[in-house]
């Protein structure tokens, strides 16, 4: 499965060994047969390593930065809005959302509010009653995108080649990722947006230290890009 994986130590072999069992032989042989076709043949076990770790790395610091996202859209909705009617106990299903959308009224004083204290809501639910009630400047699209991309990352999925089989599929990928995150960036609040794209940039290291000379992110005065070349 890795006749072209090339080690510099036992200490390497080890540690493949190790995460092949933790981590899967189907993540690990995804990773390395795109890497092979973009090296044109052998992969080192750095490299392979390092592209699985900064991975994960990036769904840790998107995990972080969708949780404030959540509690920033939930504050500015119970913020501008209140209602009367009994909430379900959590609010996903289609009907409850519309529901919701036609109870909502301006909230007028500072008395306790019920939206605040009921509103239990799946994180799509929330983006699209935000987005009706122009609290965020989002597409129909791009809510679709910031839905898939924050899925991904609970639950785990790789979000740099996501399902792809080959370079070609990889870099197909690159482009919807690249749209999913420019979409996070506007999501945020300015008071997180310079502090995500300074994470973003820290991920692969310091400039004259980097762990990925490819496939990583780096940020433009365009937005966030996938650097594909060495």
């Amino acid at each position: 499965m890795f006749d072209n994986l090339t080690f510099i130590n036992d200490a390497e072999k080890a540690e493949f060994r190790k995460y092949l069992k933790l981590k899967g032989p189907c993540l690990h042989k995804q990773v390395y047969d795109i890497l092979s076709e973009a090296n044109n043949g052998s992969v080192t076990y750095y490299e392979l390593s390092s592209l699985i770790r900064y991975d994960k790395n990036l769904r840790d610091k998107l995990y972080i930065y969708f949780a404030t996202a959540e509690e920033y859209l939930k504050a500015q909705l119970t913020n501008r809005y209140d209602t009367d009617i009994q909430l379900p106990e959590y609010i996903h299903y289609k009907k409850d959302i519309i529901n919701l959308l036609n109870n909502l009224r301006e909230r007028m004083s500072l008395s306790p509010s019920n939206l605040f204290y009921k509103l239990n809501i799946d994180f799509q639910a929330l983006l699209h009653i935000c987005r009706i009630k122009d609290i965020i400047d989002i597409t129909d699209n791009q809510e679709q995108q910031l839905n898939k991309l924050r899925n991904h990352t609970m639950h785990h999925s790789m979000l740099l080649f996501g399902q792809a089989h080959n370079l070609k599929e990889a870099k197909d990928n690159f482009r919807s990722l690249e749209k999913q995150l420019n979409t996070f960036v506007k999501l945020l609040s300015e008071e997180y947006r310079q502090g995500f794209l300074s994470d973003i940039n820290k991920l692969n290291g310091r400039d004259e230290r980097k762990y990925l000379d490819k496939f990583y992110l780096e940020t433009t005065d365009v937005g966030v890009h996938i650097k594909e070349n060495n």
